[in-house]
């Protein structure tokens, strides 16, 4: 039971809200998790660069677990940015201790891996955890009340030109958000 209960700390990621809409309620950062993994699946099959795919996975799969212990930050709450990396250092210092041992290491690899970015793998889910908050967030228009093309430009833009398919992929977006009137709503 030990390991059991240890384990149901992952379980925790269903209750921390993100800023997205679902309905009449908040994204889960576990359903954002899984959607993230949805979306690399269809990249991995389609683009032409080979990743490790497993690897890829795992990424996607623990990159916010540290959510948990901070809470989630949205990118546009720019003082809270300022302190994100130490809070989520912060995070994974307190969550190594409350989950099975045999999952320790991995999850800091992970965590770490994920936030470097020094890894193509690494770079590539960055760019999936980006575009995935974009195609959530075309079924709710109003959640874009205040934000522009320029600051998603500034803030995503440089994570998808590694991968071109990524890239066209958001480029496609832009222009659809441009068309639609989601920018820029008073």
């Amino acid at each position: 039971m030990e390991n059991i209960n240890k384990l149901r700390k992952f379980y925790e990621l269903k209750k921390i809200e993100r800023a997205n809409s679902v309905s009449c309620r908040k994204e889960s950062s576990a359903e954002h998790s899984w959607s993230c993994l949805i979306l690399a699946d269809y990249f991995l099959s389609t683009m032409k660069t080979k990743l490790d795919r497993l690897r890829v996975y795992e990424l996607l799969l623990y990159h916010d677990v540290v959510e948990i212990e901070a809470g989630d930050v949205c990118i546009t709450e720019e003082e809270k940015r300022k302190k994100k990396q130490e809070m989520e250092q912060e995070a994974i210092h307190i969550l190594k201790e409350k989950i099975p041992p045999a999952m320790k290491d991995k999850l800091v690899a992970l965590f770490t891996e994920f936030e470097e970015m020094k890894t193509k793998e690494a770079r590539f889910a960055k760019a999936i955890d980006a575009l995935d908050a974009e195609i959530h967030e075309l079924d709710y228009k109003q959640d874009w009340k205040g934000w522009t093309e320029e600051f998603l430009r500034k803030k995503k833009g440089p994570l998808f030109e590694e991968f071109p398919e990524t890239k066209e992929m958001f480029e496609k977006i832009m222009a659809y958000l441009k068309e639609e009137g989601y920018f820029n709503q008073i």
